[in-house]
């Protein structure tokens, strides 16, 4: 087991099945003992969609936990290959990384804190009818099993924008121009911030499956809220990304104008063949490093990202202003 499993893979590795799959499984036993209730208890199904969404939201929580882990595991060797400092040094700056981002303590804190700040403002309080006592019960443990994974995750995310931040930091080499994996890590925090999206996207369907929906001021701003954190979470990491490149390319670019210089004075004073072509070998490679990409991501991840925030966001900007919403 790796020492810096979260307290939620734990958790689900009870289950002799693969992550993702023991993920799923728990959703769809939520489900099941919802329809068991609804069934046993208040005879209706009226708010059986409410149920199936909370069972779905702790699910794909659970699994983009996993995913998430798995992903950043991935990250060493990125490391060692754009950070220029000997391998044992990186190896130990990424464990620590990696201890910080899965923090069990603050995962923990960060979940129950959430949750607990979430009723305070009374955003658990649905508006189901008193006779549905059983239904307003199960589906407020679902919530706030849900609403834990969340908060829990949330951490997650605010770690992993911060690594990048003391990345920075550190001191990089040309690879971080030349080769493909600072594109990686930047396409990586796109699918981090598609994820967090995605469960954005479904937490504002729950919320309008509910009889109270989002009609509390509370609720419209606590939903936008985490559109602000969600457009933040892309932005700054991949702004940070931008700016070692920018940096990494001046300061190399520096050094090697140096040497261009010094090659190109030795050119003139021996005007041999050999120094001609090493001089034109060393112009053609500063024109690559002069036209090298410095953002880590394309017009298609900021596209994807754009839509899945402003989607939601538009279904609450139309409930505010005109009320068009309608909930059960």
């Amino acid at each position: 087991m790796n020492s810096h499993e979260t307290h939620l893979e734990r958790t689900i590795s009870l289950i002799p099945l693969p992550y993702y799959w023991a993920g799923a499984s728990v959703g769809v036993v939520l489900f099941f003992i919802s329809v068991i209730i609804l069934t046993l208890f208040e005879k209706s199904f009226e708010y059986i969609i409410s149920f199936f969404i909370l069972s779905t939201l702790i699910a794909l929580q659970i699994v983009f936990v996993a995913w998430a882990h798995e992903q950043i595991r991935f990250l060493g060797d990125i490391f060692i290959d754009m950070i220029e400092l000997p391998r044992e040094e990186i190896l130990k700056w990424y464990e620590g990384q990696e201890a910080n981002i899965f923090n069990n303590r603050m995962m923990v804190l960060t979940g129950v804190s959430i949750t607990v700040f979430a009723h305070l403002l009374g955003l658990d309080n649905f508006g189901f009818h008193p006779e549905l006592r059983y239904e307003f019960i199960f589906i407020k443990f679902y919530y706030i099993f849900a609403h834990y994974i969340m908060g829990a995750s949330l951490y997650i995310l605010v770690a992993t924008a911060f690594m990048v931040y003391k990345m920075g930091k550190l001191p990089l080499s040309v690879n971080v121009l030349l080769s493909k994996n600072i594109q990686f890590k930047g396409v990586l925090y796109s699918k981090f911030t598609l994820c967090a999206a995605s469960v954005y996207l479904i937490w504002g369907f729950f919320h309008m499956s509910t009889p109270s929906g989002l009609s509390t001021l509370q609720s419209k701003l606590w939903f936008s809220s985490f559109a602000v954190l969600l457009c933040a979470y892309f932005i700054l990491p991949q702004y940070s990304l931008h700016q070692m490149m920018i940096e990494t390319k001046k300061e190399k670019l520096g050094i090697f104008s140096s040497r261009l210089k010094d090659k190109a004075e030795e050119a003139i004073r021996n005007p041999t063949r050999e120094n001609a072509s090493i001089l034109k070998s060393m112009l053609d490679i500063q024109c690559r490093l002069d036209e090298m990409c410095k953002w880590p991501f394309g017009f298609y991840e900021i596209l994807h990202i754009v839509l899945i925030v402003i989607i939601p966001l538009i279904v609450v900007v139309l409930e505010i202003k005109f009320g068009v919403i309608k909930y059960p």
